[in-house]
């Protein structure tokens, strides 16, 4: 299992943001998860994205895996 520590920063606020259980999500769906972390790590906001998190959901190519999870909750 990936560790909080392996998540991307980003992300691990992102998810934090819109109140989505980290652990639930990779015993849900673990594929998603990975995906959505690398598609966090190559995003080209990645080092800009670590604040105003509201702001930047309307446009991270993670979204709709986010209301995915956000569904699962």
């Amino acid at each position: 299992m990936v560790s909080l520590n392996e998540i991307p920063y980003p992300m691990k606020r992102m998810l934090d943001y819109l109140e989505i259980d980290v652990a639930r999500g990779f015993e849900l769906m673990p594929e998603k998860m990975e995906a959505a972390m690398q598609q966090c790590m190559l995003c080209s906001m990645f080092d800009t994205c670590d604040y105003q998190v509201e702001s930047r959901y309307l446009i991270c190519p993670n979204r709709i895996g986010y209301d995915q999870f956000e569904d699962l909750q």
